[in-house]
């Protein structure tokens, strides 16, 4: 029942960027920022997810005429503020509250067993900084701060860092 939602909610939002997209193409780049704020503030709602099949098929098979090839920067600055960015890593300001460690091989340590860093595949070395994340598992410092600036979650349980 909530991925039924979800979906309706997701269509809903994908007519609305298209809808977006289509007044951008047909509209000057000086217009354009004007058009997706005017859209979005008295647009269709996200919460309206019911329309016809033949609608949506036929969006499906029209092609935009949008393309990014061939557009100025100023135009290509116009679309970024019309759809909007979304990140989806972390911010250093959330990066920064994980225990970090430094690594200290053992004396008597077995050649066999050597850990590693399982982004960059290289063993750990005396003094190297670590990050453990809350599933503990631990990585390169250097190796999971820029895996954590793409994505919010472990790279080997796939576990969100900071939850849902």
């Amino acid at each position: 029942m909530n991925v039924e939602i979800q979906l309706e909610v997701d269509e809903a939002l994908a007519r609305e960027l298209q809808e977006m997209e289509n007044q951008f193409a047909s509209t000057s780049v000086g217009e354009a920022a004007g058009t997706a704020s005017d859209t979005s503030s008295t647009g269709s709602s996200v919460g309206n997810a019911e329309g016809s099949s033949s609608n949506t098929s036929s969006q499906v098979a029209r092609e935009d005429d949008i393309d990014p090839e061939n557009m100025t920067y100023e135009e290509l600055q116009s679309l970024t503020e019309a759809i909007g960015t979304e990140s989806r890593g972390l911010s250093d300001e959330l990066i920064s509250f994980l225990p970090s460690s430094t690594y200290k091989t053992r004396l008597f340590s077995r050649k066999e067993k050597r850990d590693e860093c399982v982004i960059c595949y290289m063993a750990y070395k005396n003094r190297d900084k670590l990050i453990k994340l809350p599933c503990q598992h631990q990585y390169h410092k250097h190796c999971i701060t820029r895996w954590l600036k793409i994505n919010k979650a472990c790279p080997v349980c796939n576990e969100e860092v900071f939850g849902s």
